[in-house]
């Protein structure tokens, strides 16, 4: 009840309104967990918080790192049937 569930590309989502709080789990490959909390960023109302699973390599470090508050790297293995490294970020705008 109160979910409305879109099919689509994420990367042109523009839903005319901000939200306060965007929880979300990216695709990893080539760096589009960076592009997809990018523009999820551009989504979110003043005050609302991110908050994302992603990789923790150099790209996501130096991008993303800075934006965060919580940077909190979590076990290699978390993902089952992976061995890369990844980390939980929060981001308030």
């Amino acid at each position: 009840p109160g979910v409305n569930v879109r099919c689509g590309d994420f990367l042109e989502y523009q839903p005319g309104n901000f939200w306060n709080k965007i929880l979300m789990n990216p695709p990893f490959q080539h760096a589009q967990d960076i592009r997809h909390i990018q523009h999820a960023l551009t989504l979110l109302e003043s005050g609302g918080i991110l908050t994302a699973v992603c990789l923790n390599g150099p790209r996501q470090q130096k991008i993303l790192k800075p934006l965060a508050d919580v940077w909190e790297p979590l076990p290699r293995g978390t993902f089952t049937y992976t061995d890369v490294s990844i980390v939980l970020l929060r981001i308030q705008s």
